[in-house]
């Protein structure tokens, strides 16, 4: 369609329109409409088809063809458009604050040059935060069914009913709790998704056969003796080189399965507040390592008892009624360790390999605890303990491990390897 001095698609101009909740497009589009598709257009597709000189508006193509240029003369806006290429949602996002920083200079017939410049630097910047910042947001929540499906404990499979990136966009921004723990979700991911990348592989301790590789560590001794001779030390180092050496190639037995996760978050009235916003944010990053381990996940709230509970197979969603569980009551650990057992009694794992974490900002009674983790041990479950704000040796009685949360910010390396990296 004809904008100002290029032809949009109908396409492009459907999902820019779509992605922020305007109306379709219409003849009598407004100047700045027509100029925000064609900026949509190269941002998303990275090029647009100008129109020949009889079909541009007169009126406002010497101003949208200096806008356009400074556009193709900035690094910075190129490196906005690689970083929204094909993505609509990104895109629409970016024009919204390139317009915050253009919409002054568009009551100018012609813009002052360095004036311009200044304005699409400042906008692309701040384009660019907005684009990371939404991405963070939606990879936080990638797990969340909202709308129809929310508050059924079980979500099927691959059907995604969550509503537009656009709605859950205008929804963060009016609930802060829900944002904070969107962006909080989507920088625990990252760090698990990093452990997980760097988790050590065991298990490959036996010989299965001989291949070619460069891992010195498992070369064969007729490999290695050639470093004693000066010639054919040159000889292996070139296949070194090429991974060319002989070496043992080892296989090992990997866990088939494992058990469920079960995540016990305080609910009691203590934790409401940023407490709670960061467990909620461990909480979904913590599906997500389950949704990668094709593992049974469990999200119970408790606080003198079973608040809230939930559990989501594999590639389904967890419902929205999970992320707004009211916090209020006193706190009591040995119910909801119960439970957890009972939850991993009745869904094992190929191995029966399961874990449990907890977190608290608080204790509770002991009397059951030695007896819990006898049961725990015995189905061989792991219980990790995360106190925020309280003394260790108050979940020592009840977990394995026990680690202290001092920064509702952030995750501490030790803290991630042992949530994450297990």
């Amino acid at each position: 369609m004809k904008r100002i001095i290029y032809d949009v698609g109908k396409w492009s101009i459907y999902l820019h329109r779509d992605a922020r909740g305007l109306p379709s497009v219409d003849a009598d589009d407004h100047a700045e409409r027509r100029f925000e598709d064609e900026l949509f257009e190269r941002l998303y597709a990275g090029d647009a088809e100008r129109l020949s000189p009889e079909d541009q508006d007169t009126q406002l193509a010497a101003w949208a063809e200096s806008v356009h240029a400074t556009c193709h003369a900035l690094p910075d806006f190129a490196r906005l458009s690689s970083e929204t290429r094909g993505d609509a949602f990104a895109a629409a996002t970016a024009i919204e604050k390139l317009m915050d920083e253009l919409r002054p200079k568009m009551q100018q017939a012609t813009p002052d040059a360095p004036a311009l410049r200044r304005a699409m630097r400042a906008g692309c910047e701040k384009a660019s935060a907005a684009v990371d910042e939404a991405r963070s947001v939606t990879e936080g929540l990638e797990q969340v069914a909202f709308g129809s499906a929310a508050g059924r404990g079980h979500v099927a499979g691959a059907s995604r009913p969550n509503p537009s990136s656009r709605s859950l966009a205008v929804r963060i921004r009016d609930d802060a709790r829900l944002r904070r723990i969107a962006l909080l979700a989507g920088r625990f991911k990252r760090i698990a998704a990093t452990k997980h990348r760097q988790r050590v592989r065991h298990g490959a301790d036996e010989v299965s056969d001989i291949e070619l590789g460069a891992d010195v560590g498992r070369l064969l001794p007729s490999a290695l003796v050639r470093l004693r001779h000066p010639k054919l030390k040159l000889a292996l180092l070139r296949d070194l080189s090429e991974r060319r050496c002989l070496q043992y190639a080892l296989r090992g037995s990997e866990t088939l399965g494992k058990g469920p996760l079960v995540v016990a978050l305080d609910k009691s009235g203590s934790m409401d507040g940023p407490p709670d916003t960061w467990s909620t944010a461990v909480a979904l990053a913590l599906l997500d390592v389950a949704q990668r381990e094709r593992r049974p996940f469990a999200l119970l709230g408790f606080d003198e008892g079973i608040k809230h509970e939930v559990i989501v197979k594999p590639g389904e969603l967890l419902p929205e009624t999970e992320l707004f569980v009211s916090c209020g009551g006193g706190t009591d650990i040995a119910n909801v360790m119960a439970r957890s057992l009972e939850i991993i009694e009745t869904n094992p794992g190929a191995m029966k390999r399961a874990d449990i974490v907890l977190i608290t900002d608080g204790g509770s009674s002991i009397e059951q605890a030695a007896s819990l983790r006898a049961r725990a041990a015995t189905l061989g479950v792991t219980i990790l303990g995360f106190g925020i704000g309280v003394e260790p040796s108050s979940l020592v009685p009840w977990c394995d491990e026990v680690h202290s949360v001092l920064d509702l910010d952030r995750i501490d390396d030790h803290s991630a390897e042992v949530m994450f990296g297990r």
